[in-house]
């Protein structure tokens, strides 16, 4: 019964890790150089029958992806909490890019800005992605857009309050 406990709770520790380089290779020496249409984003609509581009492991795997890379940047606002400590810059940078048709993401954009510093930590996130399974249309490999929110939010932990014991009297 021990034994099962332990698994039980071992468990959730274990990581199961994704192989971001599943879709290496998958499309040969593809190279998408010709012009054609980008379906999703700011770009368009999401015709009927569109088969968007996907992440190895899935959105999820995406965000924990982006989640798992992004250097905490400390931009501050120049504000101060009611305690007198100062306050980040915290928010959502959204990046467009642009899944080609041999899985490579690219055109990086930023949609929405926090700081110059923070934009370019969410673009360089971004431009560290591997390759995805190219999306589709009525069997053919298309060009689709995604916009990714990189989270920056830094809690700030409260200050020590004092330890006005005096422990020195109690031999301490």
């Amino acid at each position: 019964m021990k034994r099962i406990l332990f698994l039980l709770l071992l468990l959730p520790s274990l990581s199961f890790a994704t192989d971001y380089m599943m879709y290496v290779g998958m499309y040969g020496d593809c190279v998408d150089d010709e012009p054609s249409p980008i379906y999703g984003g700011t770009y368009g609509e999401y015709p009927k029958g569109l088969i968007d581009a996907q992440f190895p492991g899935g959105d999820v795997e995406l965000a924990l992806f982006i989640h798992n890379n992004t250097e905490v940047v400390e931009v501050y606002s120049g504000e101060l909490d009611k305690n007198g400590n100062r306050l980040l810059v915290t928010g959502d940078v959204l990046v467009e890019f642009v899944i080609d048709r041999c899985g490579k993401p690219g055109s990086f954009k930023i949609l929405q800005s926090l700081t110059n510093e923070q934009d370019e930590e969410a673009l360089r996130v971004m431009e560290s992605l591997p390759m995805f399974r190219a999306g589709s249309l009525d069997g053919y490999r298309v060009k689709t857009a995604y916009v990714a929110p990189v989270h920056f939010e830094k809690q700030i932990m409260p200050q020590k309050k004092e330890d006005n014991f005096d422990w020195e009297a109690y031999g301490w």
